[in-house]
């Protein structure tokens, strides 16, 4: 199962957060002083009119045609809220807000992050969505959050899992597709399942972990492996061997039993990779790692 980044690989993250945070707080210091210099200025230029009209209100010109020429009498302030294009955008405002909440829950999500989540058809109009599928989601009208594409997809895949009613790997190793292990047939059974999504504690060919991955491709050979890269680690069946010997259809380990997957050749494996991913094939990114091979005795 999938583990935490340690080593050099968590320090690297913590020291990459660090800096984006330190980015951040530079940034926002900075738009702060401005903002603040800005409003010194505005107040700077209200108060020095504010004089300027007190002066001449005491000290009017001597010249009455001049003063008739050259001031310019103030305009009377009108409320904000008597303005009549406030008016107009407050009551189309309320008329939009009154459509939408009447149309929900057509609106609940936008047609973008539907069609990301593979929830909807992506040609759908947004008043015409159709489901392809059903999700756990209830609606209730007037009342609804918001959903990222992420928290959708990751709800789809939980609940296509759930939901899954085909063969299991215990029913696989109960009656194996294949008699003998061979780096062939393996990594044609391996090659099956890529594009499956990851689910954390999957086993099932809706959903899979990297020890999911392992223990359901090896199951269609009659061995049923242990959920968990530690157990399989030290099960009798998987033997580490060195490198040198290594061919495709081998287990591919990492060394501090974070992550594993099955060898393809070339520095490349197959494997479950985290949350959001999906099986794929993909080159092997670390060389803290070491090979073991699954035997049938």
């Amino acid at each position: 199962m999938a583990k935490k980044p340690e080593g050099r690989r968590r320090a690297d993250v913590e020291i990459n957060i660090l800096e984006s945070f330190e980015l951040r707080s530079r940034r926002s210091i900075r738009e702060s002083e401005r903002k603040k210099q800005t409003r010194a200025a505005r107040r700077a230029e209200k108060k020095a009119a504010k004089l300027d009209r007190k002066y001449f209100e005491k000290n009017p010109p001597s010249n009455p045609i001049t003063a008739v020429s050259t001031l310019i009498p103030a305009t009377p302030k009108v409320p904000f809220r008597k303005r009549g294009s406030v008016k107009n955008a407050l009551v189309m405002a309320f008329n939009a807000g009154v459509i939408a909440t009447v149309a929900l829950p057509a609106y609940a999500f936008s047609p973008a992050v539907t069609a990301v989540s593979g929830i909807t058809d992506a040609s759908a109009d947004a008043q015409t969505l159709n489901l392809i599928r059903e999700t756990a989601v209830n609606y209730e009208r007037g009342s609804y959050k918001m959903m990222s594409a992420e928290d959708i997809l990751r709800m789809t895949n939980r609940n296509n899992y759930l939901s899954y009613k085909g063969l299991t790997a215990l029913d696989y190793a109960q009656s194996p597709n294949y008699d003998r292990l061979t780096p062939e047939d393996i990594l044609k059974v391996a090659q099956k399942y890529v594009g499956v999504p990851y689910v954390l504690g999957g086993e099932l060919p809706t959903g899979l972990d990297c020890s999911g991955y392992t223990r359901l491709v090896f199951s269609e050979f009659g061995v049923l492996l242990p959920h968990s890269v530690i157990a399989q680690s030290y099960d009798p069946r998987v033997r580490r061997i060195p490198r040198s010997q290594a061919r495709p259809g081998d287990l591919v380990i990492m060394t501090n039993l974070s992550h594993q997957g099955i060898y393809a050749g070339n520095n490349m494996f197959y494997h479950a990779p985290q949350r959001g991913d999906r099986v794929k094939l993909a080159p092997i990114f670390t060389d803290r790692y070491y090979f073991a091979r699954v035997v049938n005795d």
